[in-house]
């Protein structure tokens, strides 16, 4: 996996450079967006990790450039401010995930290992096609499929072809806790958000205690989708190995 690492603060630039290098990644390191695209041009990348607020061209920037030329790179971006609008922009043009400073490196690690081995929403519609909702999100810049029911839902799970599901508890009403329980016993780092077009206390009670990353009600807009699924891709979640770096981020 060869990732390009875009932040002015050298410091944390080498700090992350090094962590990561030592987990087995190929990294290379960019000053700003300029050096980045140069880079771009004449390397070949898995992955773009860039902080948002940089001199000159800043990250949300950056990444529409990388999206015009390479549509299918995941960008994650990372920042200390809350510059909600235009961190909410980038989501909406697909931006993989947000993560905040300052972050643990294992957290990012896990990010940024999710965005390049199943950058995939699985959207599980038992009896009917779900290709609306689907054009939707890929119109937005989100990689996503269709499948249908239990069987096919984990099946993407064990060949790890998907990072978030989006199921609907209508269609598959009672056996939405078991489905739920079943992936994340396969898979803990996979994100499921459950959908309803009515309030069922009783499964979002039970799917919440399972650890669904989201209970949502319909009529949801697809740009609270987007984002939901942005905030579920860059939670923390449990990694096995036992190297536990913290970083600690300055404010972007």
């Amino acid at each position: 996996m060869r990732i390009l690492i875009v932040d002015d603060e050298n410091s944390l630039l080498m700090t992350l450079v090094a962590n990561l290098e030592l987990e087995g990644f190929q990294v290379v390191g960019a000053a700003n967006a300029l050096c980045a695209l140069e880079l771009l041009r004449h390397e070949a990348f898995d992955l773009v990790l860039t902080d948002i607020r940089m001199p000159g061209m800043n990250g949300v920037e950056l990444f529409r450039t990388i999206r015009s030329q390479h549509p299918d790179m995941p960008v994650i971006l990372m920042t200390g401010f809350a510059l909600e609008s235009l961190i909410d922009e980038a989501i909406l043009e697909g931006a993989f995930a947000v993560l905040p400073k300052p972050f643990d490196i294992e957290h990012a690690i896990a990010v940024l290992s999710r965005a390049v081995s199943r950058p995939v929403v699985l959207l599980v519609n038992r009896h009917y096609g779900v290709e609306p909702a689907a054009a939707t999100l890929r119109a937005m810049g989100i990689a996503c499929r269709e499948c249908e029911g239990e069987g096919e839902t984990l099946s993407a799970v064990r060949a790890r072809t998907a990072d978030v599901i989006v199921a609907d508890l209508g269609i598959l009403g009672d056996k939405t806790p078991e489905l739920v329980r079943q992936v994340l016993s396969v898979d803990p780092s996979v994100a499921v958000i459950t959908i309803a077009g009515h309030m069922v206390p009783d499964l979002f009670q039970k799917v919440a205690a399972l650890g669904a990353a989201a209970c949502l009600l319909q009529p949801l807009a697809p740009a609270e989708l987007v984002r939901i699924i942005a905030r579920a891709r860059a939670r923390p979640f449990t990694r096995s190995p036992s190297n536990r770096s913290g970083v600690e981020g300055e404010e972007a």
